[in-house]
C-alpha cells in the first residue's frame, strides 16, 4: 500500500490535465501575471513528476522478482542474520516536495535463540532496514534526487536556515534539523567510502597508469579555524541546562591540482579539495592515501608547497618513502610570501634600525630572495650581521629557520622549472571552504556535523559534487578524475578558484610590503 501526504493542496495521481488547464487561462499581461503563471506551472509539473515516481515505486513493490532479489541482497550484505518482520510504513520525501507513505518490507536482526532480555530500544542507526527502498537508493526517508538537492544548499549557503529557505522557494519544504540530518548522513557515507578506498591503496601497488601518470602535480596543506561545542557532564545549571565549552580547532585542508606548462593550476582540470579535523598523523594518512591511489610515484613532478609549520615538513621524507615517490620527483617549496613575511617580522625586531632602515633592508633582501640565485645566502649574511644586537636570540632563531628551509627557498630555480612559489590556492580554498561557512561568530559545532559538512562543501567548491553523490548512491568510491573537462558549468569552479588565488596572492604581497 502506498499513500500520498501532500504538503500543499492534494492532487489526483498523474493528473496531467492540471498542466493543460493552465493553457486555457488568459495570457499574462503584466510581469506579475507571468511570474505567477511560471510558479503555478513549476509547482504543477513537480506534483505530476512526484505522482509518476509514486506509480513507479508501486510497480517496483508489485514486482515479486525484484522484491525477492532486494531481500536476498540485504541478507547477503548484512553481517548478522536478518528476519522478515512483515511490512512497515515509512515516509519518503520526493523531489517535488511531496511526502509519501510507503508500506514496504522490513528486515531486522534475528534475535531468536538468544539468551537474556531483548533490547527494545533502537540503536543510533535504527534496528532494521528496508531492502526494497535501499535497492532503489532511498535512505534517510528521502529519494536519491531529493538527497542530492537537499545536501547541496547546506554546503552552499551561509547557514542551514538559509539552505532551508532556498529549498522552500523551489517547493521543497524541509526543516533545518532534517537538512542537517540528511546532509550529515550523506557526508558520513561519502567519508566511509573514501577512507576504505584510501586504506586499500596502502595495501596494493601504486598504479602505473593512474590519473597523475606523467603529469605535474602540486599538493598543499593549510588550516582554518572552527569552534566545537563540548557539553559538560554532571549537574545542570540553574536554567536546567548543561554547561558547555567552545574550544577552537584547526581543520586542515588538502588541495591538489595539476599544473600547466607555466606552473599555474591547469584551468581545464578540476582540483581536489578535502578537509579533515584530526591530528597531524591523520592528515598525513589522508594525503598518503591520495598519493598512492592516484599514482604520484609515476608523476613527472610532485610539488609540495606550504608555510613554515614544523609539523608538516618533518613528515615529508617519510611521506615520500611510503608513497614510493623518487627523490628527484618530489620538490619541496616554502611559500614565498610566508618566507618574506617571516623575514619582515624578523627585521622589524631590530631596535638599532629605524623604520626606514628596516624597510630599506627588507626590500633589498626581498629582491635578492626573489630574483637572485644566491638569494638565500644574501639573506643569511644580512641576518648574521644583525645577530650582534641585543635582539640576537630572535635573529639566531631566524637564521636556523632559513638554514632549515634553504633548499625550499630557491625561487629562481623553481621558476626556471615552471613551478609555483605561492600558496594562494590553498589559502583561498581555506577561506572559501572553511572560514566563510563555519567560522561565523556564534557558530559552535559538533565534530561529526562540521566534519561532514566541510567534506561536502569541499567537494562542491572543487566542482566534484556529482562524483560524491554518485558514490553515495552506488556505494562505490569514485576515484577523482583529472581528465580534461569542458569550459562550461563544471569548469566554472576552477575559474573562480584561480581568480581567488590571484587575489589572495596580491593581498599577501600588500601585507608583507
Amino acid at each position: 500500500m502506498l499513500t500520498l501526504l501532500h504538503q500543499t493542496t492534494a492532487v489526483h495521481p498523474c493528473q496531467f490535465s492540471l498542466l493543460a488547464a493552465l493553457l486555457e487561462e488568459p495570457f499574462p499581461q503584466t510581469p506579475n501575471d507571468l511570474v505567477q503563471l511560471e510558479q503555478h506551472l513549476s509547482a504543477a509539473a513537480a506534483q505530476v513528476a512526484d505522482h509518476i515516481v509514486l506509480a513507479q515505486l508501486t510497480r517496483a513493490h508489485e514486482a515479486e522478482a525484484f522484491v525477492t532479489q532486494a531481500l536476498a541482497q540485504a541478507r547477503a550484505q548484512s553481517p548478522v542474520p536478518l528476519v522478515h518482520k512483515g511490512f512497515r510504513v515509512t515516509s519518503v520525501l520526493l523531489l517535488g516536495g511531496t511526502r509519501i507513505l510507503l508500506e514496504t518490507p522490513y528486515l531486522r536482526e534475528d534475535r531468536r535463540g538468544r539468551r537474556g532480555r531483548h533490547r527494545r530500544t533502537r540503536g543510533p542507526s535504527g534496528a532494521g532496514c528496508y531492502p526494497v527502498l535501499e535497492a532503489l537508493g532511498i535512505a534517510d526517508r528521502v529519494s536519491p534526487a531529493t538527497r542530492a538537492e537537499v545536501a547541496l544548499p547546506v554546503g552552499q549557503a551561509a547557514s542551514s536556515r538559509e539552505a532551508a529557505a532556498m529549498l522552500a522557494r523551489r517547493g521543497l519544504a524541509c526543516d533545518v534539523s532534517s537538512l542537517v540530518r540528511i546532509s550529515t548522513a550523506t557526508a558520513e557515507a561519502s567519508i566511509r567510502l573514501r577512507d576504505a578506498a584510501l586504506a586499500a591503496a596502502l595495501r596494493v601497488p601504486v598504479p602505473r597508469d593512474g590519473p597523475w601518470a606523467g603529469k605535474r602535480v602540486r599538493g598543499s596543506l593549510d588550516g582554518g579555524r572552527v569552534r566545537l561545542r563540548r557539553t559538560h557532564r554532571g549537574r545542570k545549571t540553574a536554567t536546567g541546562r548543561h554547561g558547555f565549552s567552545t574550544p577552537w580547532r584547526e581543520p586542515r585542508l588538502l588541495v591538489i591540482a595539476i599544473l600547466d606548462e607555466q606552473g599555474r593550476p591547469d584551468r581545464l582540470r578540476l582540483p581536489l579539495y578535502d578537509v579533515l579535523i584530526g591530528d597531524a598523523e591523520a592528515v598525513w594518512a589522508l594525503l598518503l592515501g591520495y598519493l598512492r591511489l592516484l599514482g604520484a610515484a609515476y608523476a613527472a613532478v610532485v610539488e609540495f608547497i606550504a608555510d613554515g609549520a614544523e609539523w608538516m615538513w618533518k613528515r615529508v621524507e617519510r611521506l615520500r618513502t611510503l608513497a614510493e615517490i623518487p627523490p628527484s620527483t618530489l620538490v619541496e617549496v616554502l611559500a614565498f610570501y610566508h618566507a618574506s613575511q617571516y623575514l619582515y617580522e624578523t627585521i622589524a625586531t631590530g631596535r638599532r634600525l629605524s623604520k626606514a632602515q628596516c624597510r630599506t633592508l627588507y626590500k633589498r633582501l626581498w629582491h635578492a630572495l626573489r630574483h637572485q640565485a644566491d638569494g638565500v645566502e644574501v639573506v643569511m649574511e644580512a641576518l648574521h650581521a644583525l645577530a650582534t644586537t641585543w635582539r640576537g636570540k630572535v635573529i639566531t632563531r631566524a637564521l636556523r629557520y632559513v638554514e632549515t628551509h634553504a633548499h625550499r627557498m630557491r625561487y629562481v630555480a623553481l621558476e626556471a622549472r615552471k613551478l609555483s612559489i605561492g600558496s594562494g590556492q590553498v589559502e583561498s580554498a581555506v577561506r572559501r571552504v572553511i572560514n566563510l561557512r563555519f567560522k561565523a561568530p556564534g557558530s559552535f559545532w559538533t565534530a561529526t556535523t562540521v566534519s561532514g559538512l566541510m567534506h561536502l562543501r569541499a567537494a562542491f567548491k572543487a566542482g566534484r559534487w556529482d562524483d560524491v553523490m554518485l558514490g553515495v548512491l552506488t556505494h562505490t568510491y569514485q576515484t577523482p578524475s583529472f581528465a580534461l573537462v569542458s569550459t562550461t558549468a563544471t569548469h566554472r569552479s576552477a575559474e573562480a578558484q584561480e581568480r581567488d588565488t590571484l587575489q589572495t596572492s596580491l593581498e599577501s604581497r600588500k601585507q608583507v610590503a
